[in-house]
């Protein structure tokens, strides 16, 4: 194998890496709120924290006085706390409520509705139809999200309001947090950004909720799941994403994405004993087709 050919495995492996650990994450995260009866908020004000605070240090090893060029500027120190409130900090909170109402591969998969929302968007902004591709994956999405809530049965969801509710906000979340950035992306260094969205939101969450007056029975697996969440599912996962697609490009790693739900299914099976039925499969399988049809469509 030539030197080039290693190069773009490693890019594969290090993408792959990072959606799997996001999957393993988001059930650690099911685990934690299910099984140890640990709040959701409280769940994602120890990740953004720790995770935050660990990037920033990261950054500081690497870029040294770099990493605070940002607070110089006035207007993007602004879009940065936007970001970190009404981007990451919100998506955190509606994601793992969306779990702790459903499981995590629903609500990951409700999550991926991004995608669709931001076509529409464009479409808006853009005073235009949507192209045929796009229209494929705006009915797809809609008609796999009829799927997982209805399973077909018109008189009942299947999971609850409050899950598709949040799952709803999960996604729009993440069209903010994707929107956001931009401007500051294009002049400092992603892992910055990130890693004071996240440290940011982590303090303005631990301000609201006081996390000291809250008693937690702190045995090994909740040590454990609480590292997994923070370590591998979001700064080894970040990390590893960001350099495998710096590699391979952001087409195939938004592709790659798509492991993130297969693999907190495979996890929810496996370590939770979850069970999922066809309809669910359906579901998750047809917002995943439209998904990658509009990743295809970024080629």
């Amino acid at each position: 194998m030539n030197k080039n050919k290693k190069h773009k495995l490693k890019g594969f492996l290090l993408t792959i890496f990072g959606a799997i650990s996001w999957g393993f994450s988001g059930t650690c995260g099911q685990y934690l709120m299910n099984t140890k009866n640990l709040d959701s908020n409280y769940i994602t004000n120890i990740r953004l924290l720790f995770a935050g605070l660990l990037l920033i240090i990261f950054s500081i090893i690497k870029n040294k006085n770099k990493t605070f060029e940002i607070f110089k500027n006035k207007k993007d120190t602004i879009t940065l706390f936007l970001f970190a409130i009404f981007g990451m900090l919100i998506c955190q909170v509606a994601y793992l409520q969306a779990i702790y109402y459903t499981n995590a591969p629903t609500a990951t998969v409700l999550q991926f509705l991004s995608s669709v929302f931001i076509v529409i968007g464009i479409c808006i902004i853009e005073k235009r139809l949507p192209k045929k591709i796009e229209i494929f994956a705006v009915i797809t999405a809609v008609l796999g999200t009829f799927t997982l809530a209805t399973h077909f049965n018109l008189n009942s969801l299947v999971i609850t309001p409050l899950g598709l509710f949040w799952g709803i906000v999960a996604a729009l979340a993440v069209v903010l947090y994707s929107i956001l950035p931009l401007n500051i992306l294009k002049k400092y260094s992603s892992i910055v950004v990130t890693g004071f969205g996240m440290f940011i939101g982590g303090v303005v969450l631990t301000i609201i909720l006081r996390p000291w007056n809250i008693k937690i029975d702190f045995d090994f697996m909740t040590f454990f799941a609480l590292f997994s969440i923070t370590i591998i599912g979001t700064v080894f996962a970040f990390t590893s994403f960001l350099a495998g697609i710096s590699i391979i490009g952001p087409v195939k790693g938004s592709l790659i994405a798509g492991l993130e739900a297969i693999s907190s299914l495979f996890f929810s099976i496996i370590l939770l004993k979850e069970s999922f039925g066809f309809f669910d499969i359906l579901g998750m399988a047809l917002i995943l087709i439209a998904v990658t049809t509009l990743s295809l469509k970024k080629e």
